[in-house]
């Protein structure tokens, strides 16, 4: 059902007001595709996310009022997402060396460009050759000559009153790619809140952890308040929309705010350099 997306001509387009490099490719999916991915999509109420997260009731904490079934759930994972057959062929897709392949070559002097200040990696993706596989290969020789890109595809749900504070990813993070599930009843306004929000930021955060990582509810607004908003994803079908990690890749979940019973549904896709 999903092989056509490996064949088909994919359009970048980049949003040139954003700090990193941000872009949509339209019409990812089908009509049919989507309609398909959208009957499968695990269902998940609140109970059965507090199993998966530990923090879904902590109110202090970002992760409250979230669940993610990804690798790392790896019952979860297996149960609801590899046993079902149309999700399992769309991860596959996903994780195919073809379509990382026409991503990381198509973006490739962006990447570059955006580990400017990590020396190592920059390195790295400048003489190595990019190996697409499911473990990392721990044998001296291939890590002298090839770069072992692993890519995991996640379901996340955001519950109403849910948010994600101003982060910039990992160093491992290559791109982040996202397909969203909106509601039909949303309104207008509602889609063009959704989705991921970026920050025209100088503030330098390369590790996506250290002094200025925002951890807490205070020092995610005292952050907004310093920074300009300047561009939020619409969450809208068909479309994948992705992101390059770098020092600046400045970004968030606004808080949602739409109705007790609101799902927020996705497809999270990272690929990773290990």
């Amino acid at each position: 059902m999903f092989t056509d997306i490996l064949k088909k001509e994919l359009k970048v387009n980049f949003y040139k007001d954003i700090n990193c490099n941000a872009f949509e490719i339209p019409n990812f999916l089908s009509a049919e595709q989507y309609k398909a991915l959208l009957e499968n999509l695990p269902s998940i109420n609140k109970k059965q996310a507090s199993e998966l997260n530990p923090a879904f009731s902590d109110k202090a904490s970002q992760h409250q009022l979230k669940a993610y079934i990804s690798v790392l759930q790896e019952e979860a994972y297996n149960k609801h997402m590899l046993k079902n057959s149309i999700l399992n062929e769309f991860i596959n897709t996903l994780k195919s060396p073809e379509l990382n392949n026409f991503l990381l070559k198509k973006l490739y002097f962006k990447i570059l460009k955006s580990r400017i200040f990590d020396t190592k990696n920059f390195i790295k993706f400048l003489f190595r050759k990019n190996n697409f596989v499911e473990k990392k290969n721990e044998q001296f020789f291939h890590k002298l000559f090839f770069n072992d890109i692993i890519t995991t595809v996640e379901f996340s749900v955001l519950f109403n009153g849910a948010e994600a504070f101003p982060h910039t990813d990992g160093l491992k993070k290559i791109l982040s790619l996202m397909i969203y599930f909106p509601d039909d009843a949303l309104s207008n306004k509602e889609i063009d809140s959704l989705g991921t929000t970026f920050y025209n930021s100088n503030e330098f955060n390369l590790n996506g952890c250290g002094k200025n990582t925002i951890q807490t509810h205070e020092e995610s607004r005292s952050f907004k308040n310093r920074n300009i908003k300047k561009t939020t994803f619409p969450f809208k079908k068909f479309s994948l929309y992705g992101f390059i990690k770098s020092h600046k890749s400045w970004h968030s979940v606004e808080p949602i705010n739409v109705s007790e019973d609101f799902l927020r549904k996705s497809f999270n896709i990272n690929i990773l350099l290990v």
